[in-house]
């Protein structure tokens, strides 16, 4: 393909601006219509009335129009400041990240430096010893350790000797010790005996004082009643002693069964605690499993719904290029119909006619991050995928106009990679870079020298641009512009004589190098790169390179199938999906997603009863723990009763001791005065015997210390001799290590040389790469703080516009507020005037109807007039009054079982009205004695009067006389109803406008 075409897309936005208006409502008072002459008629002030609310409907309407247009202003202010100040804050993050990388690039500069320097010493020091490696010098050093070497021999016999002294002084040390230490005791065993002599001597001086011969006496028979009680007490201990055993016996074998419950409660914890803890981990795995696979569902059934395709125009043809060609380069003369150059014309003006061509983003893409957002290192997969869509959306459009379709390939893609790369090592942009900003078109010679080397005839090429595309950070956002890019070439590439177009759809002509349309090679397949050229414009093109097939090929021997000659291109297919792959694969996931679920319910049981059993086992734990706790606090008897026996028995023995003494004095005081006095000068002559050797024992013990004393000192000294000569074998050996070293240096000092260079030549390797990476991230770090100052200022920028706009809104809300409060008070105005005239409406209707029952009351029977109850023929009932709203009789008793309904009707329980005749039918169906209904007039009027006979009455009986009961009158209930229409009427009066 000789003619390369390129295209840019660039992506603009544009803000509207609102602009607020607000009317002011008109205003009236429902109380200030005027009267008289001037009077305006009733139509005009319902005209005025409609009008005015009319009006403020408008003004309502005008004002949401305004601030809805306000808050949509400020929605997308609040955005684009939203959006900045993410931009801020993607900019400080690296920054940050990028300053970390700056101090470890800095560490690792600094540490590379100090390991050369370090390095550097190291060798000086190795040349220096090398030119002191002389044969003297290295006898020399040989003398020098044999003289070191006899050194610490002689250091280390002297300090074994000092060492040997040590020991023997500090057997003689120990020896002093032990004797200070039976002097000392001695000397304790003198003293008791002088204090047990002295107390001998004090009780023989006592025996013989006669007063305290009966005290003696005394004391000897009490002592004697003591150790008969004591033995007493003894028996009793010895019986409790074993009483203790006992229970201590049934405690222990209470708590040995208490804690085989507890270790077999634990054991069953433990054991269900990893159970529960299995089944938890389980749980979490099938519910990642699950959630992995409804993801996966949810991202094809995504994917599906955003299936995306590019539509083609009318007259979008192969004919219609075929007739371009004709038209503007005379090629395929007499081909060319006139319905191809008519097409042809409507054709060529495509971007008037409207096709449905939007992006349709999806979830899957979404969460397909770019690493670092870098679209020069996309990962292989992304790179096929990124083929594969291309793909996907030529594909459809070449079958559609006739050409075969686009093939992925693991060599394709690979093709496209090496093409991105040589533009690379050209330094070669279509838009020019900062040195040169002439636009040079396509890397013709890197792409043939691309294609040569896979044995390729040609490789097409288009190529495109969109700035926005660099940011991408994940796989759904560079689709989208890859997307828009494909469009840009396939629907708007006049001026580019369509050349985009016709490599992606393969509808070249004759002219190209390979011999003709798509259908005149094996197979076409695409690759998409990305170059990555620093300094370029626009920094970065898309490659969308179309490989074909070699035109020449070997025939079979048939001369009917072709094979293919290029062995130098890896064909092996990289599948491109259609939608019903996408609905296989959402099936297979769908399937999965089943199985998962099911999977996870199962997990979630297990974990249910594991929790279950686990919860059990702790609550049996925690019982039997508490029957150990109860078995442990049973206090332990056994020591305290062997306490108590041996206390007794000591007692005992304490006590039998002083009875022998008091029986022994008993026995002297009652002796002659003779015996007590040789008892005296006996006790005497053993005082003075055990004073004299008291005093023997302290002078002795004195003696012992004395010469401890002097042993160590002698000790101290001798240690600190050795002491002395132990450092003296540490020096000498320090000597000796360093008499070899140097010896070792003189000899090896060529090796140490060598190696000192090799350290050193390692070391300034390492720091070389270090400092350019340290460069390099610094001018990064420089690149982003000019990014993060471009992103404060755009976030200045944006909160002065959400500002503003907010202030807009804030009077558009007002605007509105105050308008509908206009029309609202139009509202309530009406309202009320509606709700006073149905007051007015009710209250007469109600009156009418009040008028209408009272006068059928009066025709059908008994009623009241006034306090007087009247007939159906106006007679007054003589023996009935009414009072309160309650019929009363002529001896003022209420009467029972009639009321008075609001019409002022007198009825019975029932609700009947009763009258003249029916007073009379009930009385004869109750079987009661009544005396004839009797009419007399007075002062010209009628009366009625009805007797009764004092029967008991029955169910359906009139009412008797002496029964009270509360009834509303008819003059309450037309009262009752009155106040609410004048209430009504009032409240409505209170209001103004």
């Amino acid at each position: 393909m000789k003619k390369k075409v390129l295209t840019t897309t660039i992506a603009t936005g544009l803000m509207a601006a609102g602009v607020l208006t607000t009317q002011n409502p008109a205003s009236a008072k429902a109380d200030t219509v005027p009267t008289g002459d001037n009077a305006t008629s009733t139509n005009e002030v319902a005209t005025q009335k409609s009008d005015a609310k009319t009006i403020a409907q408008d003004n309502v309407n005008t004002a949401q129009t305004n601030l809805d247009k306000a808050k949509a202003d400020t929605q997308n202010a609040s955005d684009s400041l939203q959006q900045a100040k993410v931009n801020e804050t993607t900019a400080q993050k690296a920054i940050d990240e990028q300053t970390g990388k700056v101090s470890d690039a800095q560490n690792n500069v600094d540490k590379a430096q100090a390991d050369v320097t370090t390095a550097q010493n190291g060798l000086t020091a190795a040349q220096e010893n090398a030119k002191n490696a002389t044969e003297a010098n290295i006898q020399a050093a040989k003398d020098n350790v044999a003289t070191q070497e006899q050194n610490v021999a002689t250091a280390q016999d002297q300090a074994r000797q000092a060492n040997d002294a040590v020991t023997e002084q500090a057997n003689k040390v120990a020896d002093a010790q032990k004797a200070v230490n039976d002097a000392q005791n001695n000397t304790s065993a003198a003293q008791n005996n002088v204090n047990t002599a002295q107390k001998t001597v004090d009780d023989a001086k006592a025996a013989m004082d006669p007063a305290n011969v009966q005290a003696t006496v005394d004391a000897a028979n009490k002592a004697e009643a003591q150790v008969n009680q004591d033995k007493q007490n003894v028996a009793t201990a010895q019986t409790n002693l074993e009483n203790a055993k006992t229970a201590d016996a049934t405690r222990q074998t209470n708590i040995d069964n208490a804690q085989k419950a507890v270790n077999t409660a634990q054991a069953n914890v433990d054991f269900s605690t990893k159970q529960a803890q299995e089944m938890k981990d389980q749980l979490n795995k099938y519910q990642g499993i699950k959630d992995a696979a409804q993801k996966e569902v949810d991202g094809l059934n995504d994917k599906l719904s955003n299936v995306n395709t590019i539509e083609l125009p009318k007259g979008y043809t192969k004919e219609a290029y075929r007739a371009w060609d004709e038209a503007n380069y005379k090629k395929y003369i007499g081909t060319a119909t006139a319905e191809d150059l008519q097409a042809i014309k409507n054709w060529e003006d495509i971007t008037s006619q409207e096709v449905n061509n939007n992006y349709k983003h999806n979830k899957i893409d979404e969460d397909n991050k770019i690493l670092n957002g870098d679209i020069h290192n996309l990962t292989q997969s992304q790179l096929e995928e990124l083929a594969t869509f291309t793909a996907s959306l030529l594909n459809p459009l070449r079958k559609q106009i006739g050409s075969i379709p686009l093939e992925v390939s693991k060599g394709s893609v690979k093709i496209a990679q090496d093409v991105a790369k040589k533009y690379e090592q050209d330094n070669w942009t279509a838009w020019g870079n900062v040195k040169d900003s002439t636009f040079k078109g396509h890397d013709i010679n890197g792409l043939v020298e691309v294609a040569n080397k896979y044995n390729f005839q040609d490789i097409g090429e288009n190529l495109g641009g969109n700035a926005l595309m660099y940011g991408s950070d994940n796989m759904d956002q560079l689709k989208e512009y890859t997307y828009v890019i494909l469009v840009d070439m396939l629907l708007h590439d006049g001026d580019s004589n369509w050349g985009h177009a016709r490599a992606a759809l393969g509808l070249l002509n004759n002219a190209d190098s390979y011999g003709g349309d798509d259908e005149q090679v094996d197979h076409a397949y695409i690759g998409v790169s990305f170059d990555n050229i620093p300094g370029a414009l626009m920094g970065s093109q898309e490659h969308f390179n179309f490989m074909y097939t070699p035109y020449g090929y070997v025939l079979n021997e048939d001369n009917t199938a072709r094979i293919s000659t290029n062995d130098k291109f890896d064909a092996t297919p990289v599948a491109i999906l259609s939608t019903e792959d996408l609905v296989t694969q959402l099936n297979t996931a769908k399937a999965k997603l089943a199985s998962a679920t099911d999977a996870l319910n199962k997990a979630k049981d297990a974990d249910t009863q594991a929790q279950q059993i686990l919860a059990k086992n702790k609550v049996e734990l925690t019982t039997a723990q508490d029957n150990l706790t109860k078995a442990q606090n049973v206090p332990v008897q056994t020591e305290i009763a062997q306490k108590a026996l041996t206390d007794v028995q000591n007692k005992l023995a304490a006590d039998t001791k002083i009875n022998e003494d008091a029986q022994a004095k008993k026995e002297a005081a009652l002796g002659d005065e003779a015996a007590k006095q040789k008892v005296l000068d006996q006790a005497n002559a053993n005082l003075a015997t055990t004073q004299k050797a008291l005093t023997d024992a302290q002078a002795k013990q004195k003696a012992t210390e004395n010469n401890l004393s002097a042993e160590k000192a002698k000790l101290a000294s001798l240690q600190q001799v050795a002491n002395e000569k132990t450092q003296d074998v540490k020096a000498a050996q320090v000597a000796l290590d360093d008499a070899k070293n140097k010896l070792a240096t003189l000899e090896n000092a060529p090796l140490l040389v060598k190696a000192a260079e090799d350290k050193l030549a390692t070391a300034q390797k390492a720091l070389d790469p270090v400092e350019n990476v340290l460069v390099s991230e610094k001018a990064k770090l420089s690149a982003l703080k000019q990014d993060l100052a471009d992103a404060q200022a755009d976030v200045t920028t944006a909160q002065k516009n959400y500002d503003e706009k907010l202030v807009i809104q804030t009077k558009a809300q007002t605007d509105l507020d105050n308008a509908k409060k206009v029309l609202q008070a139009i509202y309530d105005r009406e309202a009320l005037e509606a709700q006073i005239a149905a007051q007015e409406k009710a209250r007469e209707e109600a009156e009418k109807k009040a008028a209408e029952e009272k006068a059928q009351a009066e025709k059908n029977g008994y009623h009241v007039d006034g306090n007087k109850v009247v007939d159906e023929n106006g007679n007054q009932v003589s023996n009935w009054t009414v009072k309160n709203g309650q019929i009363i009789d002529n001896k003022g008793k209420v009467v029972s079982g009639l009321t008075i309904n609001k019409a002022g009707a007198v009825v019975n329980k029932t609700g009947q009205q009763i009258n003249s005749k029916n007073v009379v039918d009930n009385l004869q169906a109750n079987k009661r004695t009544q005396a004839p209904v009797v009419q007399s007039k007075v002062a010209g009027k009628t009366y009625v009067s009805t007797v009764v006979a004092p029967e008991k009455a029955k169910t359906n009986a009139l009412p008797q006389t002496g029964e009270k009961e509360s009834k509303t009158t008819l003059v309450g209930a037309v009262l009752v109803g009155l106040g609410s229409l004048v209430g009504l009427f009032g409240l409505g009066r209170k209001k103004e406008y």
